[in-house]
Formats: structure tokens, sequence, C-alpha cells
């Protein structure tokens, strides 16, 4: 075996005795209170050896997602799936990955993102139930409110980040499609 071949194996299994070491110490412990000290214990690596592969516990947490989503998630970037098939594909993964998941979406808990979408949740749960008679636990009505919410929140995300010459009444106008879906059961 050539040097180079050596040196690429070492490497990877750094990076999965780290990931391991993160995902392990994700089972356990808030994603804020881990540390890279914590992490490198679990995995029997030197400090040294981890910043000379990470900047931190962010890089590593995201090179890892990487190192998944390039193994799991290829059908979700696939231009000859149907929006309906990535959803599907989407709702798959989260099932496969269910602890994962859950703790990936737990860590943005105090997130604005998050804030909001609990906040117009609850806004348009009222607003439903008091102008429908929708009964309060309904799940129908609660799968429509996340879609319409989580759609909204990823608009205005993308309209920001993106920088789209596009005013905010244009956009909600555009967005207001929506405002044609029935919420009744």
């Amino acid at each position: 075996m050539n040097n180079k071949t050596s040196e690429d194996l070492r490497v990877k299994r750094t990076h999965k005795l780290l990931y391991n070491a993160l995902m392990d110490l994700m089972d356990k412990h808030p994603f804020e209170n881990i540390t890279v000290k914590q992490i490198c214990d679990l995995a029997m690596v030197h400090r040294t050896t981890f910043y000379t592969h990470f900047q931190d516990k962010f890089d590593l947490l995201s090179r890892a997602m990487q190192q998944i989503a390039e193994k799991e998630f290829k059908g979700l970037v696939d231009a000859s799936f149907s929006p309906s098939d990535n959803f599907r594909e989407l709702f798959s993964l989260a099932m496969k990955h269910k602890k994962l998941f859950s703790i990936l979406l737990d860590e943005e808990r105090d997130s604005l993102r998050n804030l909001l979408r609990k906040e117009m949740g609850r806004g348009m749960k009222q607003y439903l139930i008091e102008h429908n008679s929708i009964e309060e636990n309904s799940i129908d009505m609660q799968i429509k409110i996340e879609a319409y919410i989580g759609a909204v929140l990823g608009v205005v995300n993308w309209w920001i980040q993106s920088n789209i010459p596009i005013d905010d009444e244009e956009i909600y106008a555009k967005m207001n499609i929506f405002s044609e879906w029935k919420f009744a059961d």
C-alpha cells in the first residue's frame, strides 16, 4: 500500500471515530453542552489531531452531516423524482434516521425560525378553531398548518438569503396562493 492510500485511510478512520463520538454524545447531551475535549476523549483522538482536521465542533457536525447527506439523501436532489416522490423519500429517511433527525431538528429550538414557527402555528390554530369550528387536535389540520408555515418560512429565508429584488408586497402576493388551501377537515 502506498503512503498516500495509508494516509487517506488514517484520515477516514479519524473522521469516523470523531463523527461517531459526536453522535454518541448527542444522544446524551444537547449539542451546545458538548465540548471538543469530550468528543476527543470518547473517540480516543488527541485534541491536536482534532484541530488538524476540523476548526471546531460545528465544523465537525457540518462535515458529519455532509457525509450522511452524500450517502443517504441523493434521492432528494434527483431531478427525475417528482416533488411528491422527494417528499416521500424525505419522510422515509426521517423514519430511518429518526434519532438523528430528532437531535438535529431539536438543536434549532432557540432559533428565530423555530420561534416564528411555534408562534405562527399557535396563532393559525387558534384562528382556525375560532373561525372554522375545527377540532383542536385534528391531525389533518396540524399537518396543513405545519406545511403552510414551513413553506412560508422557507420562502422568507430564500428571499432574504438570495437577496431577490422583490418587495415584501409582491412576494406576499405570490405566496398568497396558499390562501386558497382549505384547512377544514
